[in-house]
């Protein structure tokens, strides 16, 4: 496309985004009753550039003036988002035909506010109650656009997110930074004391020592020799629970739950030689917000919840993954699999 379509350039015109944040960022509820959270004033919260404290109310407005992307990092994100849902649906017609139409939504606020102020904040908290409202008008305006009972919904996330360092260590949780940017200049440094080749470490990108191959061809290096230098320093330093020779993964004692998310995230044309990972409660990242990245249930444990056409009431508790929702959406449609597909159909959630 050369212009964006019509319906998209009408939604633009309405300045939604400057209407919602005009009002600012206070809390939906009394304050008081934000009891999932932490105080509303610590350390361990980011700022939005010129906060003196990240307390309610915040200048959300103003934020939004000196960078539109701030609006990510407020509940207002995930509205913006289901109210251009809503008009793409009234866009292209969806569930107005004979044939199945898919649309895709990623309220991405809950992850930015996550980023900024940790997961027990109240602004974590105060965004959920609000995406709450939001998912309830979405549903109400589905019933009325496409009709109750006419259209099937799945909920998941990519993510979860570790606790801040800082919250941790006021709880007398064992905790610290991985610091990967640390552990490249003292593997680099060690490397160029026994070889004499500076920077054979490119990168720790996801915990993955990635080395400079050509620069190891080159200066004509054993990259076993390289690989046995740096398991063993690695292993001398504090905060990470395991080190891990992705050629002898099958080897390494493991277990065997661990070692299946180091196979399904492995790829060979993108990952390292050796992959770091983390003492419980260590990960790489900063004094204020948190991000995720670690194997541990509070980075990998999502939700996932089905509604809708075609869909058994009820719930369960056994382990299943985000791999099982296309297969399960397959299944509901009658249609082949994706090629890539490694999951299992969810059938206790089908009719």
């Amino acid at each position: 496309m050369k212009e964006l379509p019509q319906w998209v350039t009408q939604f633009n015109e309405r300045n939604e985004p400057e209407n919602l944040v005009s009002k600012g960022w206070s809390t939906l509820y009394p304050i008081d009753s934000y009891t999932q959270s932490t105080a509303d004033n610590v350390t361990w919260e980011g700022l939005f550039k010129e906060e003196k404290s990240p307390v309610f109310p915040h200048d959300i407005a103003k934020a939004y003036r000196e960078d539109h992307d701030n609006i990510r990092s407020s509940p207002f994100g995930n509205t913006l988002t289901l109210d251009f849902a809503k008009a793409a649906i009234d866009g292209y017609s969806l569930g107005q035909r004979e044939f199945t139409d898919f649309l895709t939504i990623n309220c991405a606020s809950t992850d930015y506010v996550g980023h900024k102020y940790g997961p027990n904040s109240i602004e974590v908290e105060d965004v959920y109650l609000r995406l709450d409202k939001d998912l309830s008008d979405f549903f109400a305006y589905l019933d009325k656009k496409v009709g109750k009972g006419n259209y099937t919904v799945f909920l998941t996330a990519d993510h979860g997110a570790s606790h801040n360092v800082n919250f941790l260590k006021s709880h007398q949780i064992p905790t610290g930074f991985s610091k990967l940017g640390n552990l490249q200049k003292g593997l680099n440094d060690t490397l160029a004391k026994v070889t004499g080749i500076s920077n054979l470490v490119r990168s720790t990108a996801n915990y993955y020592i990635n080395y400079n191959l050509r620069r190891i061809d080159s200066a004509g290096l054993s990259a076993d020799l390289v690989k046995k230098i740096s398991l063993q320093w690695l292993n001398r330093q504090t905060g990470l629970q395991y080190v891990i020779d992705i050629d002898a993964l099958m080897t390494t004692p493991l277990p065997q739950p661990l070692r299946d998310m180091v196979i399904n995230g492995y790829n060979r044309k993108r990952c390292g030689s050796i992959l770091l990972i983390p003492e419980p409660g260590w990960f790489d990242g900063w004094g204020t917000g948190t991000t995720h990245g670690t194997w541990n249930p509070q980075d990998t444990h999502i939700p996932l919840v089905f509604m809708g056409w075609g869909i058994k009431h009820g719930e369960g508790r056994r382990t299943v993954h985000m791999t099982d929702i296309a297969p399960t959406v397959a299944a509901l449609l009658h249609i082949q699999m994706p090629d890539g597909n490694i999951g299992e159909v969810i059938g206790e959630a089908l009719k």
